[in-house]
Parts: structure tokens; C-alpha cells; sequence
């Protein structure tokens, strides 16, 4: 380009007053904080940061540095805890697949796990509710904004209790209706680590709603059906068999495998095989099961009516009982 076509827009002093955005005191900054809050909507009850090594209750404190790769990357994994009838539920399989998780990210816990199990007691202490969620994040940690991981020296950890919604039956005794997904499911072994990035996932729940339903339902490639966005499906056969997929491509569920050992003890058996959504009609039922979501009879599918038995309730039963 020649010199001569470059031309100056501004003169130093022109530039001074082209700035329109503020620029902030650390003070100016807490003192907005505390007069207009963080953008918090005040749903969480507790938080916990390692990067503090305490708990607070005040939302506009909620904040997690956005240096950290869990931010800008989705680079951690996490776990949802329910609290009710006094204690954790089920958490020593949710901190094993934790661990599991952690050790195929390369991720170290910032803590012991002794240290990480008081800290969600007190956690749930503090929120004082008598069932109540907690995320657990476990990310990368502050450390710049590239995609290397080993720009993070310290993992991160953070903890947020908030309430937890009534399930979904005592909610919608009618039972739930899904639509099957159109989004891929996550590729490979990606599937099974329960990472924060959960795009295909929102995706989902997004496409649920836009289709007046409460879940959508995603297929491999192969054609045979996965999960939906945050909870497992399972099927109940004509001879009173539980069905379980193989967790192949989806998540493998804690609650899920809670429940088919509460039904084996009962004396139902318990198979895995891989349903295609074809196949769900010739089952005697359609469950989907979670933390969140209990377990939900699943009645309708792409508006054609799913069969509808006794088990789910007997199952449901049997989960909150052992939830107490």
C-alpha cells in the first residue's frame, strides 16, 4: 500500500474522546456489585471456591474468574448431587465417576477426597433445605486463554447448592412425552466423560421445547437410541425384564444403575440391549431416569402413544424409599 494513502482519523487529543465504554475502579467495580448485584439470578443458596477455600451465600460473590478454562474452554467435568432425607444421595457412585471423568481429562482434584466430601456436607448444611441440588465443578483452572491445559498450574473447584424442583411424576402424573433428537450425540469416548461441555445437551432440551415436549431423545449413528439431554431411558419388555442400554455413546447414568440394583434385589431381571425408537412401542414400558427426574414414564413419542404399565411406579417407589 503507498504511505501516502494512509491517513490518520484522529489526533491524540480527537481519540481521548471517542471512548464511550467505562473503565472501572476495583472499587467502582465492588461498589456496583453491591448497589446492582453481579447478574446473578439468585437461584444458588451456597457457593464454594476452591480459589477462596470458603463458602459464601451473597449471589453478587458468585463469580469465577474468567481466566479459568472451564470458562472459555469447557475444559472440566462436573457432577449433580441431590440432598434429601438427611444426607447425599448415592454419592459414592457420583464422586467415582467423577474420579473416572477427572482421570481421562487429566484433571487433579484440588483437594483430597475426604476434603471434597465435607465441603458438600457443609455446603448442604449451610443452604438448610431439606432437598436441594448441588454442581459440582471440577475445571482446569485459572491460567491465561489459550486451549493448553497445561497453561492452568491448579485445577479448580467449585460448588453451588440450589433447589431442587418436586420429580417430574409429582409434577406431570400423566406421564412425559419426547420427541426423537435430531442433534449427533457426542462422538467416541467423548459420550461417556461427563465434561462441561454440554452444547449437544442444550441443544436437546432446546429442541424439546420447541416441540411442546419434555425431553428429546438422541440416536447413534447406527440408529439406535442414546439418552436424552440430562437423563437415561431404559424400557420395561412384556416379560417384566428392566432394559438398560449399553452406554456405548451416552453417559452412564448413577441413578439409573441405582435402580436396576433396587430391581434385581427385588427379583426383576435385568438386561442390556440397544433399543431402536422403533422398538419402543412393542415394550410393555418407556422410563426415563435421573437425579432430577426420578423415574418417568414415558408415554408418548413423536405424538404416537408409548405403553404405560405398573412397573415405573413400582420402581419410582422403590427409589424413594431408598432415598428416604
Amino acid at each position: 500500500m503507498d504511505p501516502s494513502l494512509c491517513i490518520c482519523l484522529f489526533t491524540p487529543a480527537e481519540s481521548e474522546n471517542i471512548m464511550h465504554t467505562p473503565l472501572w475502579s476495583f472499587d467502582e467495580l465492588l461498589q456496583s456489585l453491591s448497589a446492582n448485584g453481579s447478574g446473578c439470578s439468585g437461584k444458588a443458596l451456597v457457593m464454594y471456591s476452591s480459589l477462596w477455600g470458603a463458602m459464601i451465600t451473597e449471589p453478587r460473590g458468585m463469580l469465577i474468574p474468567v481466566e479459568d478454562h472451564l470458562v472459555h474452554r469447557g475444559d472440566g467435568v462436573f457432577e449433580t448431587l441431590l440432598f434429601e432425607g438427611g444426607g447425599i444421595y448415592n454419592l459414592p457412585a457420583h464422586l467415582k465417576r467423577l474420579e473416572r471423568s477427572a482421570n481421562r481429562m487429566g484433571l487433579t482434584l484440588p483437594c483430597s477426597w475426604e476434603a471434597l466430601t465435607q465441603i458438600l456436607e457443609d455446603c448442604f448444611e449451610v443452604a438448610d433445605q431439606e432437598r436441594a441440588l448441588a454442581r459440582l465443578l471440577l475445571g482446569r483452572g485459572p491460567g491465561g486463554f489459550s486451549v493448553d491445559p497445561a497453561e492452568s498450574p491448579v485445577a479448580s473447584l467449585y460448588v453451588v447448592v440450589y433447589r431442587a424442583n418436586a420429580p417430574f411424576m409429582d409434577r406431570h402424573p400423566e406421564g412425559a412425552k419426547a420427541v426423537l433428537s435430531k442433534i449427533p450425540p457426542k462422538p467416541g469416548g467423548l459420550a461417556t466423560i461427563k465434561t462441561c461441555n454440554y452444547i449437544p445437551n442444550a441443544l436437546m432440551k432446546a429442541e424439546a421445547s420447541a416441540a411442546g415436549v419434555d425431553f428429546a431423545l438422541g440416536v447413534d449413528a447406527e440408529g439406535y437410541l442414546t439418552e436424552s439431554a440430562t437423563e437415561n431411558l431404559a424400557g420395561v419388555d412384556r416379560e417384566g425384564n428392566l432394559i438398560l442400554l449399553p452406554a456405548a455413546h451416552h453417559l452412564a447414568g448413577t441413578t439409573l444403575q441405582r435402580v436396576a440394583e433396587l430391581a434385581a434385589s427385588a427379583g426383576r431381571k435385568v438386561v442390556e440391549r440397544p433399543l431402536r425408537p422403533s422398538e419402543l412401542s412393542e415394550l410393555a414400558e418407556v422410563l426415563i431416569v435421573g437425579t432430577t427426574a426420578y423415574v418417568t414414564a414415558l408415554v408418548e413419542l413423536d405424538g404416537k402413544v408409548l405403553p404405560r404399565g405398573p412397573v415405573q411406579a413400582e420402581l419410582d417407589a422403590m427409589l424413594h424409599a431408598d432415598i428416604g
